[in-house]
């Protein structure tokens, strides 16, 4: 999994939650996908608290350590939710923004935003590559239903500009991050990543958890609401 990451950006590690904790899971973000599915739930911990335990589980934590070390914390917690009612496709990327307490004029920390009522930030690259993010997956993940595509290697090249994504994308590879229900999809968030809008009627539900393995230079600090 250590070596996958160093190497790739991205690992599969299969059957990390079992078919009792799934059902548990799918039970709990039941009441926030009711009535008019929405494409993405933040703070999904401070809303579920069964998220949260497991965000501390060993089962997780055994995840992320190797990578970070045993001081890593949970920064972000999002629930995404693609099916046909809910269906969006995005383009190759890498994950640049983090969600921060205050705002503060810090060299190296550009294109501040505000998110539902959160400063979010693009910090240095030394600091995106300190992080982690495991996506626990609900439902198997193939081509049909918008399975992540990512680009192996191209967390080596640092920030790329958006301009450049695509054309990086094509140079380095592409894979497609066929999964199963139970299985999870680390990755590094300088990673180059994609996916196309579903076309089956399958759901793809992903619980996005996102650690580090740093503090911020004060006075910034994590945002508290993961």
């Amino acid at each position: 999994m250590v070596n996958n990451l160093e190497q790739d950006g991205y690992s599969i590690v299969h059957g990390v939650l079992n078919t009792d904790q799934l059902a548990e899971l799918l039970k709990s973000i039941k009441p926030l996908l009711k009535t008019n599915p929405p494409a993405g739930i933040r703070n999904l911990v401070t809303k579920v608290p069964h998220v949260h335990i497991l965000s501390e589980s060993k089962t997780v934590r055994a995840l992320v350590e190797p990578v970070l070390g045993a001081d890593a914390r949970l920064i972000r917690s999002i629930l995404f939710n693609k099916s046909q009612e809910s269906n969006w496709q995005v383009a190759w990327h890498q994950d640049l923004a983090i969600a921060v307490k205050n705002l503060s004029d810090i060299a190296g920390f550009t294109s501040w935003s505000l998110k539902e009522g959160v400063h979010h930030v693009q910090p240095p690259v030394a600091i995106l590559e300190k992080m982690l993010t495991v996506r626990l997956h609900l439902d198997a993940a193939d081509e049909n239903n918008g399975a992540l595509w990512v680009s192996p290697g191209s967390h080596r090249f640092g920030r790329i500009p958006a301009s450049e994504a695509v054309a990086i994308a094509e140079r380095t590879g592409k894979k497609l991050c066929a999964v199963q229900a139970g299985d999870a999809l680390l990755l590094r968030p300088l990673v180059l990543h994609a996916s196309r809008k579903a076309v089956s009627n399958n759901s793809r539900r992903v619980i996005h958890l996102e650690f580090t393995g740093v503090e911020l230079p004060k006075p910034l600090a994590w945002h508290d609401a993961a």
